[in-house]
């Protein structure tokens, strides 16, 4: 089969958070970016998993929200707020966050991409990577249409698992075991009440169900995300077992576990208690949401250590300021926070490999150690770290040096 060629200065993998600032940091700039994505839209599991809140933009304070993050996550953050019609929401500690309703950040996201004019592909998949002198020279995409060979400048790798380094075949971050993932679906027919009251009623009602043997044990691991509930409707999550090494085995596995699960919890709730006979499943996430998985390996790492300590290096690019929120078990997760009103810098070379010169990372396959990326893997902080990889990008493919897109990085997001 014939297979169709075209260059591009810059190929970005992934069109979640971290793709889609990427790719319109780099078009703003000139480059001329293809962004390929292996669903049929974009957003990635800000969209297919139903996350519902945006962490990472604000402080962590007791006192009203205050952005820690500037530039294009910032911008995002308030355009997707004028659409969603939500406003920052504080939770435990000090922490804020900003609900978000699910299609709109899709439709920012394609209406940004589309106003940059990002060539996406939608519905494509890396499939193999070809390498010479220590770079990246050949994509070869499967797309519905035909198969594709691409050959850029540059590649950023947003897939969140570190998909490029796995296919060029050179050395990934892993674990053993990663974060406890989550399964997202929405409801309607809840009733009017005090959104921690309801909270708590539901876990007790849960409880009560495994007790009397109504209900599998892992049920009651579903709990609200918090700010999702609007008049009548809200957003359920339910946690699941951590992931092992084989994230797509784990996948398939465990999609129809948590949708069975899913149905069964609401059909229980609604014959439960007078107040959820109206409670029905709207709508269910496209994806399980997985939290972490394999990481690229930078020229340098994010460590705990530096998060919290609130580091701030020389040649930080992006902001974190989400504590590391570490699922270890489906429900609660474990969380180490740094002072208050603070946070922490993410250096450049977290998002440059040190072993092919022309591929960069951004979002969850930032180089990070496991307990880092509890905390760089919010949408807030992926957003910041896409944006400065598609500059850093840039810089290599212009000028062929990402070093000298430093200062002007920290200008618009750090400093």
């Amino acid at each position: 089969m014939k297979k169709n060629r075209h260059n591009t200065d810059i190929a970005i993998i992934g069109a979640g958070a971290a793709g889609i600032a990427s790719a319109v940091a780099a078009a703003k700039l000139g480059a001329s970016v293809t962004l390929i994505e292996q669903d049929h839209f974009v957003g990635g599991l800000a969209s297919a998993a139903m996350v519902g809140t945006v962490c990472g933009l604000f402080y962590r304070n007791i006192d009203t929200p205050r952005y820690a993050i500037k530039g294009f996550a910032r911008q995002f953050a308030h355009d997707l707020a004028k659409k969603s019609q939500t406003h920052p929401t504080c939770f435990a500690e000090g922490l804020h966050f900003l609900p978000y309703h699910i299609n709109h950040f899709h439709l920012l996201g394609l209406q940004l991409l589309q106003k940059a004019g990002v060539h996406v592909l939608l519905q494509s998949r890396l499939q193999n990577i070809e390498t010479a002198d220590q770079q990246i020279k050949r994509l070869h995409i499967k797309t519905p249409q035909a198969d594709r060979i691409i050959q850029p400048s540059a590649v950023i790798d947003c897939s969140g698992s570190a998909r490029v380094s796995k296919l060029a075949d050179i050395e990934r971050l892993t674990d053993l075991h990663y974060q406890s993932a989550s399964f997202v679906c929405q409801v309607q027919g809840l009733p009017t009440m005090n959104p921690r009251t309801l909270s708590l009623n539901i876990i007790r009602w849960l409880k009560r169900g495994v007790q009397k043997g109504d209900l599998e044990p892992d049920c009651v691991y579903l709990s609200i995300i918090p700010g999702s509930i609007n008049h009548d409707q809200g957003l359920f999550k339910l946690g699941l077992p951590c992931p092992n090494g084989k994230i797509d085995a784990y996948l398939s596995h465990y999609q129809p576990i948590a949708q069975q699960r899913c149905v069964k919890i609401i059909k229980y709730l609604q014959q439960s208690d007078p107040l959820l006979t109206k409670l029905t499943l709207v709508k269910m996430a496209q994806q399980i949401g997985i939290r972490s998985s394999a990481r690229a390996k930078g020229i340098e790492q994010l460590t705990e250590q530096h998060v919290l300590a609130c580091c701030k290096p020389d040649n930080g690019i992006a902001v974190g300021a989400w504590p590391i929120e570490y699922w270890k078990e489906q429900g609660k997760p474990i969380m180490h926070y740094f002072a208050m009103n603070d946070c922490y810098w993410i250096p450049a070379g977290a998002l440059v490999s040190p072993l092919l010169s022309n591929l960069f990372f951004a979002g969850r396959a930032l180089s990070a150690t496991e307990l880092a990326i509890a905390s760089a893997r919010v949408i807030g902080t992926c957003l910041s770290t896409g944006y400065a990889a598609g500059m850093l990008a840039n810089s290599f493919v212009q000028q062929g040096s990402w070093q000298s897109a430093i200062d002007t990085i920290q200008s618009q997001q750090v400093t």
